[in-house]
């Protein structure tokens, strides 16, 4: 059957109205993807720093013993960590009511005293992340002061202290500040692009296919004299445009994101979000960031036309398209952690990943015309072939009107 693209217009005008109709819809597709953005990378920001950032002056810890070690609790009381006293610091520890124990043994001024090695316990609960933080600052002040009395024993029996430390190894990041906030953006930012316009289409794809077929309205418009091919061909379009839509405010809601958080913030904005305050894309990224929505909107469109073309009701199509949720979630995670350099070509062409891989490459602000040639051809046969596969479903009757 050839497609008449006046029957193919009037069709897909019909869909997009009766899309637009639907408050939930709208809201879906106009509202949320603007508003998900901004907040998911606040929350997650802000968990990530209540998580693993430590406040001395706010983080309680218990000293047992610790009349035996003055000096040493002297030293630890001027990190300006709270001290408390406890009479089962265990179990506090365990309900979360201090970070850390220090166990100071009654023998330490006297085998220090006399040159001989004393044991120091700290207990920390392994399943907080910030009790584990609280555990390697207390182990830090310990190791510095123990080598602080290395170096006066030393020193005392006219001995050079580097002696016994021959290689001093300094750590340096060479991560510019920049390229850290970009890499915490580069986990989320896709994941979260990619699954709004991937579901953007969804309720409309149900609607206008298992929800015609519930409400009886599907058979009467199949007598008409559009053929079928014009009839998915309008339905699909419809919704490929509302996938492509929420696609698209996604990406608005990442450039609001950029403009508002230093805004809000005003002069604490970086110290209350990091580097991510002062980050901004150029329009070039976010016109490839446009055309990967746009094939990745139409691929799953297409998926979503045929797979609620199967179903016999609006739940039964739900259910079916639901596993798409989580395909596009467990699919993210394969990428998530990787940064450009771990991209190897295999990544930019299995559907899916190929468009999560080229997010992450541009959020880097890397426009890599072979990888991008390969998402491009690769999401090409994909489209060709989700479509063929709707409009199958869609003219075969035995499938269309199952019982």
């Amino acid at each position: 059957m050839r497609i008449n693209m006046k029957h193919v217009w009037i069709v897909f005008k019909k869909e997009l109205k009766d899309a637009f109709r639907d408050r939930r819809a709208l809201f879906m597709n106009f509202i949320l993807p603007i508003l998900t953005t901004p907040l998911m990378l606040l929350v997650i920001i802000y968990a990530t720093k209540s998580a693993y950032e430590v406040k001395p002056e706010k983080t309680k810890i218990c000293i047992m013993g610790e009349q035996y070690a003055k000096q040493l609790v002297d030293l630890i009381k001027n990190s300006q960590f709270d001290i408390v006293q406890s009479s089962n610091p265990k179990k506090d520890l365990q309900d979360g009511k201090i970070k850390a124990v220090i166990e100071i043994p009654q023998n330490f001024s006297d085998h220090l005293s006399k040159e001989k090695q004393v044991n120091i316990k700290i207990l920390v609960d392994g399943s907080d992340s910030k009790s584990s933080n609280v555990g390697l600052i207390l182990s830090e002040i310990i190791t510095d002061y123990a080598k602080n009395i290395t170096k006066q024993r030393l020193l005392s029996k006219n001995i050079n202290p580097e002696i016994i430390e021959p290689i001093v190894i300094t750590k340096e990041n060479v991560a510019p500040p920049r390229k850290m906030a970009l890499f915490l953006l580069a986990i989320l930012v896709p994941m979260f692009v990619v699954l709004n316009t991937s579901l953007g289409g969804i309720n409309v794809a149900i609607d206008i296919t298992a929800g015609e077929k519930e409400r009886g309205t599907l058979e009467p418009l199949l007598t008409t004299a559009a053929s079928r091919i014009s009839l998915v061909t309008g339905k699909y379009i419809s919704v490929s445009i509302m996938a492509i839509i929420s696609g698209v405010t996604s990406l608005i809601g990442l450039g609001l994101t950029f403009w508002f958080l230093p805004l809000a913030f005003g002069e604490n904005a970086t110290k209350e979000l990091g580097d991510i305050a002062a980050l901004a894309l150029p329009a070039s990224i976010y016109f490839v960031m446009f055309i990967v929505v746009v094939l990745t909107a139409i691929i799953f469109s297409a998926v979503e036309v045929a797979i609620a073309s199967y179903a016999r009701s609006f739940k039964e199509a739900q259910t079916y398209l639901t596993p798409i949720t989580f395909l596009v979630l467990i699919l993210a995670y394969f990428t998530m952690y990787k940064t450009p350099n771990d991209l190897v070509g295999s990544y930019f062409i299995i559907p899916l990943i190929n468009s999560l891989a080229i997010f992450k490459e541009l959020i880097y602000g890397i426009i890599n015309i072979q990888h991008l040639l390969l998402f491009i051809v690769s999401s090409t046969v994909y489209l060709i072939a989700s479509i063929i596969f709707a409009s199958k479903m869609f003219e075969n009757e035995k499938v269309l009107f199952r019982s």
